[in-house]
């Protein structure tokens, strides 16, 4: 038993009083006749015994009445947690976009959070931690926790709750004699990980305040994509999907260039996925935004897209002139340039997105090393050989990208009968597979062996004609026959033009129609070089300039942790406007998945779960505050008052 005010025990020497007031006390016996003296004597002897009796028990009912009253008066209380002398509480708000979510209230998940940390303020008299997604833990008094709140918001990268227990106890390293309470106030999504029970710590008491309950139900729109753009119109699809909710007649709208284009319809039941599309015309489309309405959950019901301008990309052809990729090269889509190897300019090599090595007889090293270079960082190469040639220097070249080798030449008629549509390569080529079509012919060839390679077409054999293989980013594809001569009749073939024109667009640099927040987004945007001004990005009120590489004629920028909101932004070199850009929130949060946190509870004696902050408030001040036992002292000093009153008037002397 301690006390809170233990300087108040000093008045226990008013104990003294009433034992002073007993031993000064005289009783003076009064005279009385009797005729017989003995049973006077035996009369006297006993009042004499029975009145001290009682003014001893009177004594002790006085002292300990007294007693009584200074002990209750110094507070004495039992103190549950000896030697633990101070108690920090440490709050974490999950202000994640799934704490959207509203109940049968109305209200969501963070303002209710935050509405009952306002109402308690009062009773916050301390320094407390306060940690949130977006804020590292900090120390605030009740001003500083009142102004927190009322302007924390919600934040679009959630933060691991690992990390916060992390950040917890890395705080209390350094603090003695100290015990902290620990608020998690969150709803504890699955993609939030489970708890690492080696975080955990025995002096820390956690309240684990799960708020998943209050969801319902959400609809979300989960992605946008182009399915068919023919350069006269464009096919927009959208996937939408309901999660514990049915909904009927749930109007879809398409906003194209800030005005309404169309609307649509469909209905959903519980855990149904469905598609809607869009026609629109390419030559008025430039931006916009799909949505609808849905009270559940916000920051899923609109995903903004930014259809990207086709620029004109850099073809270049190293070796014999064919009429053929002139004509798929087109002028109005394409820089095409063909040039021999002794009239190469090797400068403009890394300009180019695609680069066609067209029947060289051999490839000279220095060729070799500039086109290895190309391949990692810039674009795609395309190998067609020559008739005769050089496979030592082709095989040099092969072994730059680590890729295999050409293993020989072949002399026979083969046609190539074989076309892979299950490779994304041909995505939106062929609208079915096509099997009754005039295959054309080839007289000869090579054949070679490549490790991570895929299949594009092949001969009745099923070896390889077109063979795609994987270099970092980029692509290398490689054709096993030469197609300059007559007798091979390829070139005259319907699938020599989506085969070449998809050459130069299935790399890196093909862009979504729009970017995620939080994640590593990679864009390339066209600079003049004379132009050494950093670009920036513009929109929803913020300005940014994102991480960006120059080389040459490109810019490539890294996006991740900004922009913080959804919306259009324009990406501008000073105030020139190179394009638009649409980035959206993560749908990772529309997942209604819940961790399962009572098990720890039976695993942990300092682990407590609870459904609601208030009762976690409640019962954590209960179970941490020390039993008080001033009360009891009262109740023991009435009790002998009482019975000081009792003996006074029942006990006869």
């Amino acid at each position: 038993m301690q006390f809170k005010y233990p300087e108040i025990l000093f008045f226990l020497f008013l104990l003294l009083i009433p034992l002073l007031i007993h031993l000064f006390q005289l009783q003076k016996f009064k005279k009385e006749v009797f005729t017989n003296v003995k049973f006077l004597k035996e009369i006297e002897l006993e009042t004499r015994k029975s009145s001290k009796l009682k003014k001893l028990l009177i004594l002790l009912a006085r002292m300990l009445t007294l007693m009584a009253l200074v002990i209750a008066f110094s507070q004495p209380f039992i103190n549950k947690n000896e030697g633990l002398q101070k108690r920090k509480r440490i709050f974490y708000i999950d202000n994640s976009l799934s704490m959207q979510a509203k109940g049968n209230t109305g209200v969501d998940k963070l303002e209710l959070s935050k509405n009952y940390l306002l109402d308690k303020l009062e009773a916050i008299d301390d320094e407390v931690s306060l940690i949130t997604n977006n804020k590292p833990m900090s120390h605030l008094d009740q001003k500083g926790l009142q102004r927190t709140l009322i302007e924390l918001d919600f934040f679009p990268l959630k933060k691991d709750i690992n990390q916060v227990l992390f950040q917890v106890n890395t705080n209390s390293n350094n603090k003695i004699n100290t015990l902290f309470d620990v608020y998690l106030i969150s709803d504890f999504q699955s993609i939030n990980n489970v708890i690492d029970t080696s975080l955990i710590r025995k002096e820390h008491n956690y309240s684990l305040v799960d708020l998943s309950d209050i969801t319902t139900g959400n609809i979300s729109l989960d992605s946008v994509w182009i399915t068919k753009n023919n350069g006269r119109q464009i096919s927009l699809k959208a996937e939408i999907s309901s999660e514990r909710m049915e909904v009927k007649d749930l109007s879809v709208s398409l906003v194209i260039n800030e005005l309404l284009y169309g609307k649509t319809t469909l209905s959903l039941k519980p855990g149904e996925t469905e598609h809607i599309e869009f026609l629109i015309p390419a030559s008025s489309s430039d931006y916009g935004s799909i949505s609808f309405t849905d009270h559940s959950l916000n920051f899923d019901n609109e995903l903004f897209f930014s259809i990207p301008k086709k620029p004109k990309r850099n073809v270049l052809v190293i070796g014999l002139k064919n009429s053929f990729l002139e004509r798929i090269y087109n002028p109005q889509e394409f820089a095409f340039i063909k040039s021999s190897y002794a009239d190469l300019d090797q400068s403009i090599i890394p300009n180019q997105d695609l680069i066609i090595l067209n029947e060289l007889e051999k490839i000279p090293n220095p060729l070799s090393q500039s086109l290895a270079a190309f391949t990692e960082k810039n674009g795609n190469l395309v190998i067609i050989p020559a008739v005769d040639a050089d496979l030592d220097s082709y095989n040099k070249l092969l072994n730059a990208f680590g890729t295999g080798k050409i293993a020989g030449k072949f002399n026979e008629e083969k046609s190539v009968n074989r076309i892979n549509y299950d490779h994304p390569f041909f995505d939106q080529v062929f609208e079915k597979e096509v099997y009754n079509f005039e295959y054309p012919l080839l007289r000869d060839g090579y054949t070679a062996d490549f490790k991570n390679s895929s299949t594009l077409l092949q001969f009745e054999d099923q070896t390889d004609f077109v063979t795609e293989i994987k270099y970092f980013n980029n692509k290398i594809y490689w054709i096993s026959s030469h197609l300059s001569a007559q007798e091979n009749t390829f070139v005259n073939s319907p699938l020599v033009v989506p085969l070449f024109y998809n050459f130069s667009v299935q790399n890196k640099n093909d862009k979504s129609i729009y970017l995620t927040i939080g994640q590593k987004n990679e864009i390339t945007a066209r600079s003049d070089k004379s132009d050494e001004e950093a670009l920036k990005i513009v929109g929803n009120g913020m300005e940014f300039i994102p991480m960006q590489i120059r080389t040459s004629e490109r810019i490539k920028l890294t996006t991740q942790d900004y922009p913080l909101n959804s919306g259009l932004y324009d990406l501008k070199s000073g105030d020139t406007l190179l394009e638009t850009l649409a980035f959206n929130y993560d749908r990772i949060e529309s997942d209604l998945t819940y961790v399962n946190l009572k098990p720890l509870t039976d695993q942990f004696e300092n682990i407590h779960y609870f459904n609601s902050l208030d009762t976690a408030m409640k019962e954590g001040i209960e179970r941490n505050n020390n039993r008080e036992l001033w009360q009891l002292f009262v109740i023991f000093a009435l009790v002998f008052l009482i019975l000081e009153i009792l003996l006074q008037k029942f006990l006869k002397n």
